[in-house]
């Protein structure tokens, strides 16, 4: 979770996976999840925010939204895009590594983490992170994180066919794998399965397990699936259809909602 690895790509992030044809069909997936349980006023602390699209849209769902992430360049663009949006009376953007986030005696009603952010932190990280979470929530909080699994058909076929098997199963590995940001700059990644994820927050209720991108690929598709759109239509279409745990097991992302 290197903060050199990460502003670098920040200037270049929307163009990479935000606004093209499957980032935005993957975010459209967790709003569609999002989207009942909010509420004009809701108090939301996003991690890992990147460059802002979730703390905007959530902003003009009526939230109050702190938006953090490691890397200041990150937080600097959202911070420039609630400004041009007219939305910074309801977005904070502050640089916080989720390692150093302790409570501080502010409490929120939901506790948000899009696309893999978490993926950055080690098993223990994790452990210590998920002892501090329910100070961070009210009583009835909910805790709504977006993870890349330890299983994603999309990729083990695509590797294999590529004729790189190592690729193909590298999410199944117990240790980190070193995940390229930029030429020159990789991040440590941990894979983490539903269940793994879930035990380490013991002091929260577990509510829901979803799919993010089972039928629609991973983002790295991109250039190939942006050329075929009816493709990408249809397997939009199956994306809206399939819900539940099982799906979950092999999507490039689960969403995983944990309550207080």
């Amino acid at each position: 979770m290197a903060q050199s690895g990460f502003d670098p790509v920040a200037g270049d992030y929307d163009r990479q996976f935000s606004h093209t044809a499957v980032g935005r069909l993957q975010r459209a997936v967790v709003q569609r999840y999002l989207t009942p349980v909010l509420h004009p006023g809701m108090k939301v602390l996003e991690l890992n925010c990147g460059t802002g699209e979730d703390a905007l849209w959530l902003a003009r769902q009526g939230c109050l939204v702190r938006a953090t992430d490691i890397a200041p360049e990150m937080v600097r663009v959202t911070a420039e895009k609630a400004r041009d949006a007219s939305l910074q009376h309801r977005i904070e953007a502050e640089v916080v590594d989720i390692r150093d986030l302790r409570p501080d005696g502010r409490k929120y009603d939901l506790l948000f983490s899009d696309f893999g952010g978490l993926n950055c932190l080690s098993p223990e990280e994790m452990r210590q992170f998920g002892g501090r979470i329910s100070n961070l929530l009210h009583p009835g909080g909910l805790f709504v994180a977006v993870v890349m699994g330890r299983f994603c058909w999309w990729e083990s076929v695509y590797f294999a066919l590529k004729g790189n098997p190592a690729a193909a199963v590298r999410r199944w590995r117990s240790g980190p794998v070193a995940a390229a940001l930029s030429p020159g700059v990789n991040v440590d990644t941990w894979y983490y399965a539903p269940g793994t994820f879930r035990r380490f927050f013991p002091d929260l209720r577990l509510q829901t397990v979803q799919p993010v991108g089972f039928w629609l690929p991973p983002s790295y598709l991109n250039p190939f699936f942006a050329r075929r759109t009816g493709l990408l239509r249809q397997l939009n279409v199956l994306e809206q259809k399939c819900r539940g745990r099982l799906w979950a097991f092999a999507a490039d992302h689960y969403l995983i909602v944990l309550g207080r």
